[in-house]
């Protein structure tokens, strides 16, 4: 099978860039020829070999965030036509927004779309990372945007939703019935069963969306009661980064969080493994892969609700579902934890023992890729 993979950019080892890197290695392992297009990709992270090839529509300028995408964007539709129409799949998947923007009528050819998270479009919870001129722009524009993007999904043939939360958002919003299929923990993250636990908090600290400042604050509550934990942050990096280091000083307990910044998957995967309990503080979250990746590293998971994780969690048992923004909840649930580290070793037995049955990124590509071939063998029998 010949088949086209279209993501916003491959910048990073995280997200999208990794489900669409890792769907294309697997789809390449069981003998398919993969082109991966997007904005641009880092080289040091991303390289083309002989059943994948990379091609960049525009470069690092024309990323989403910036005014010079939105008055060049038709460029990248226009080169990304001419990439498939010259490249003549068997069938195209677009891997979240704004790829949808880009979609346009190529004939025959099967398009699949896995938006991952439609509430880019639709809530406020990834705008904050923008600057507060570019937020404001944004806010006016994407009345417009929706308009545009919701259009556009007429040249869609089937839709994958990462989750029943997400499912019902896109029937929501675009009155279109999706295939649920959740997203996998790569073999890394499946470590050997941890026989002992820091007593650790992990959050993930790469965009503000995941909201370790809450956790940062919550933790400053908390050293009122006691001092016998300590709160990890990784992905920092950047402006978000150096925020959060602020805030950790100016509360007065730098001296208990600490920061490990960008980390390879290995790194992440032993920050995982260690911790004595993971929080994935995201509003309304589509799904959350850092959730299944914890639960396969053997690692409980606190998370806010409602969202997808509800899906992923088994309450009390793998992990503990709660409300958004609550601090109270929050420190009552990490004390759990602290004050029996048995728990963090029972309840990360069962965490990775749901992982493995239900979220292993190999069963899961195996779904999507079938998937897309039910959603071209369908298309043909249309003709």
């Amino acid at each position: 099978m010949k088949a086209i993979i279209v993501l916003p950019y491959l910048k990073s080892r995280g997200g999208a860039s990794r489900y669409g890197w890792e769907l294309a290695e697997f789809m390449a392992s069981q003998g398919d020829n993969i082109t991966i297009t997007s904005i641009t990709a880092d080289r040091s992270l991303y390289k083309s070999h002989e059943s994948i090839s990379l091609v960049d529509l525009a470069d690092d300028s024309f990323l989403p965030q910036t005014i010079k995408y939105w008055f060049n964007f038709s460029k990248i539709r226009k080169n990304l036509k001419s990439l498939i129409l010259k490249t003549n799949p068997d069938v195209i998947i677009f891997i979240n927004w704004p790829t949808s923007m880009w979609v346009d009528n190529y004939n025959d050819i099967p398009v699949v779309f896995s938006p991952l998270d439609i509430q880019i479009l639709y809530s406020d919870t990834y705008t904050k990372n923008l600057k507060s001129s570019v937020n404001f722009i944004w806010k006016f524009m994407r009345n417009f945007v929706r308009i545009y993007e919701k259009n556009n999904w007429k040249y869609f043939d089937s839709i994958i939703a990462s989750s029943k939360f997400t499912a019902r958002h896109i029937y929501d919003k675009y009155k279109m019935n999706s295939e649920v299929i959740y997203l996998g923990a790569n073999k890394i993250f499946f470590n050997d069963n941890i026989i002992s636990k820091s007593k650790s908090i992990l959050c993930l600290g790469d965009i503000k969306a995941r909201h370790a400042s809450f956790l940062i604050e919550t933790a400053y509550r908390l050293s009122k009661k006691r001092n016998d934990f300590e709160i990890w942050i990784a992905g920092d990096k950047g402006i978000h980064g150096n925020e959060l280091k602020k805030l950790s000083e100016e509360l007065g307990i730098s001296n208990i969080v600490k920061f490990f910044g960008k980390v390879s998957d290995e790194k992440l995967a032993s920050l995982y493994a260690n911790a004595s309990v993971f929080t994935h503080l995201v509003k309304d979250a589509p799904f959350g892969m850092q959730v299944t990746e914890a639960m396969a590293s053997g690692t409980a998971v606190i998370s806010w609700k409602p969202g997808g994780p509800e899906e992923s969690i088994t309450q009390s048992e793998t992990g503990y579902l709660i409300s958004q923004f609550n601090y109270t909840e929050l420190i009552k649930h990490i004390e759990l934890f602290l004050d029996d580290p048995n728990l963090s070793i029972e309840m990360g037995k069962k965490a990775k023992l749901r992982a493995e049955k239900y979220f292993q990124s190999s069963d899961i590509y195996n779904q999507i890729r079938n998937f897309m071939i039910t959603t071209m063998e369908k298309k043909k029998s249309l003709k």
